[in-house]
């Protein structure tokens, strides 16, 4: 279907009645609500901040548990996916917001509980290290504790330091006497003896280096008993944080995901509340927003028995350089199929409301791209298994990828049919079905790669790339008469596809005539179209200096004639001479990227030729090495062949046409992953 029509909705209604109006609206679903400038609406703030509080709570368990409402393709593979959403249904918002909390709130509570006992042991597990340290310091003096808390005239200082460090320790300390003694575990026993008098400033160096001193006093003489003690106090508490490690786990893998369903449901809920802003009016409510027009009927019957429902025609006429539909939303509706191609078109971005959907233009060509560069019917079947499995257990993102790897892997699949190959061995000798194309050729036992084969796809593929960047070029003609820019679609747009093809058409030519000589009056087939080489020669001649001449002029000629935008001569003429300049380096450059089509198929033959010879010298001792050399091939050059596909697209293609600068239409819709609240 791709992009839907909208009307711009606007919903007037008393203050008294604005939450039932609310209510409504999200009973509706698909409702873009257009954010204001001024404050949010009183009416609805109690609402957000109890759906942000929430939200915030959830956000940081979630981040906590590290945990998704998705799992990964191997897990899905392995196990299924997660059930469909549960499909909760309430009377109000209010309502909903307090179903989501009275579920979330016991999980919450439970965390932070653990959370905070975690602090507390670890904290008392640092204090015991600590005194430990101490202890065991004091056992390494032995008996010396004693003579040294009773001095008189000196003063002894102890430190319990790392044991790197004690020769810089011993230099900080050099006019004292210092002893050293280490007790294991990479840390030593520092003893400094000073004069009374000298004490601070023993103690301002001890400070300047942040040494832990070892308090002498109130250290029992049973220091040894003393440490077995404080070890064993903390192996309780280093259990007690295991069992609570093993209780965040058994959340983690019992409510994490449903944590992450709900967090995202708050997330959705609170965004949309948000977007209610406060009106000029006192006593009045005023929501704007848009709507689908195939359902602005059914929102006059629903929301207009509550409140004023205004509904208008959205009339957008694009401007050189804003081309997302001067702020109206996006709403893009495809097929089963074609859907499972919209994340490519999301990688450059949201088409534009007066924008062309590339999508199901992706969904006809990557294919075709995909297949070529990855020609193989064995290996795709696999490629098309995998996404098959991924397409009946997943649910979401993954279905969708499930199904693009179904298609990707049945493009493959077709294309290694037409040229007769499974795995890399030919399969004509056992179908009986002549190969479209033999890139393998044998040369008594051996096999190598067929140099007309290879030449035959080098000239293929870039007529292929011209068809793609043809129509590249008529959707970006088509997106500016849409938007009522017809002197830029006609004189611009549309010459320079034009002036594309009579390039294509002077290529052939002069390829057929071999040199510039015989281009107009040889009466030879040319090459591919088979036409006379003198009448495509002229064509193309002519029509090139046609096209030179309305680039030139074809802005000021827009301008006279009311179909464009305002422009003196001498502006216009430079930016078509600019506009030609740019059109000669990138046709060339275009139209020659798709060679890296070809390219792949022969490293695809290549590498497959290479694995198979290893069966072709020692039999079926061969097999494991089969194995993992397709297994490799598969998602290597599988991973090369879809990132180039992909390249083909997002440089090529969309440059001719896309801008991808649109804004996503957000229906006001409570659900998650896991979880669909609706409003009854």
């Amino acid at each position: 279907m791709g992009i839907v029509k909208l009307v711009k909705a606007r919903v007037l209604t008393t203050r008294r009645k604005s939450e039932a109006v609310l209510n409504e609206l999200y009973r509706f679903g698909e409702f873009h609500v257009e954010e204001g400038e001024g404050e949010r609406l009183k009416e609805v703030e109690r609402l957000y901040a109890k759906a942000r509080e929430l939200h915030l709570e959830l956000e940081a368990a979630v981040r906590e548990l590290n945990v998704s409402a998705e799992k990964g393709p191997l897990e899905v593979l392995m196990k299924g996916d997660l059930p469909d959403p549960e499909i909760v249904e309430v009377s109000r918002i209010e309502e909903a917001l307090e179903r989501l909390e009275s579920e979330a709130r016991p999980v919450l509570e439970e965390l932070k509980r653990l959370e905070r006992e975690e602090e507390e042991i670890i904290a008392k597990i640092r204090e015991l290290r600590k005194k430990l340290d101490e202890l065991e310091a004091v056992a390494a003096i032995g008996s010396e504790a004693s003579v040294l808390r009773g001095l008189r005239r000196f003063r002894a200082t102890v430190f319990v330091v790392s044991s790197s460090m004690v020769e810089e320790v011993k230099k900080a300390f050099q006019d004292f006497v210092v002893v050293d003694q280490p007790t294991g575990e990479g840390r030593s026993i520092v003893l400094v003896l000073s004069r009374p008098q000298d004490a601070d400033r023993v103690l301002r160096i001890s400070r300047g280096m942040n040494l832990t001193q070892l308090k002498l006093e109130g250290i029992p003489d049973d220091s040894a008993e003393e440490a077995s003690k404080v070890r064993s106090e903390i192996g309780l508490l280093e259990s007690r944080l295991t069992e609570i490690e093993r209780q965040v786990l058994e959340i983690k893998l019992k409510r994490g995901p449903r944590m992450a369903a709900l967090r995202d449901l708050t997330m959705n809920l609170r965004t949309g509340l948000d977007r209610l802003r406060e009106p000029e009016l006192k006593r009045v409510v005023v929501i704007e927003g848009y709507i689908p027009e195939e359902r602005k009927e059914e929102f006059r019957r629903t929301v207009g028995r509550m409140a004023y429902a205004e509904l208008e025609e959205v009339e957008v006429h694009g401007h050189h350089g804003d081309l997302s539909g001067h702020g109206v939303p996006t709403l893009v509706r495809h097929g089963k199929l074609v859907e499972s191609f919209s994340p490519i078109t999301s990688m450059q971005g949201v088409p534009g409301y007066t924008e062309v959907d590339p999508t199901p233009f992706i969904s006809i060509f990557i294919v075709i791209f995909y297949g070529m560069m990855f020609a193989d019917l064995g290996q795709g079947l696999v490629i098309m298994g995998v996404g098959l499995l991924l397409w009946r257990k997943a649910r979401g993102y993954l279905r969708t990828w499930g199904k693009l790897l179904t298609f990707l892997g049945a493009g493959a699949a077709s294309v290694g049919f037409l040229i007769q190959e499974a795995f890399g061995f030919g399969i004509y000798e056992y179908t009986g079905i002549k190969p479209v194309i033999e890139l393998l050729e044998k040369h008594g036992a051996t096999k190598t790669l067929s140099q007309s084969a290879i030449l035959t796809l080098f000239t293929f593929a870039p007529f292929l790339g011209a068809v793609h960047i043809m129509l590249g070029m008529l959707l970006g003609a088509l997106k500016y008469a849409k938007q009522g820019e017809l002197g830029e679609a006609i004189f611009s747009k549309g010459v320079t596809m034009v002036m594309y093809l009579m390039g294509i058409l002077f290529a052939i030519a002069f390829i057929g005539a071999g040199g510039f000589e015989g281009m107009t009056t040889l009466n030879d087939p040319a090459p591919i179209i088979g036409l006379p080489i003198a009448t495509v020669g002229t064509v193309a001649l002519y029509g090139i200096v046609a096209c030179l001449v309305l680039l030139v002029i074809g802005r000021p000629l827009s301008s006279a004639l009311g179909l464009g935008p305002k422009t003196s001569l001498v502006g216009g003429i430079g930016a078509g001479l600019l506009e030609i300049l740019e059109n000669i380096i990138h046709f060339m450059s275009n139209t020659l990227s798709y060679l890296r089509v070809p390219i792949l198929m022969v490293i695809h033959a290549a590498l497959m030729l290479l694995v198979n010879s290893t069966y072709a010298g020692i039999g079926l001792a061969a097999l494991p090495i089969l194995v993992i050399g397709n297994l490799g091939v598969m998602a290597l050059e599988g991973t090369l062949a879809f990132i180039q596909a992909l390249r083909l697209h997002l440089y090529e293609f969309f440059s001719k046409f896309y801008e991808g600068t649109g804004r996503p239409f957000e229906p006001l819709r409570m659900e998650s992953r896991l979880l669909k609240i609706l409003i009854r």
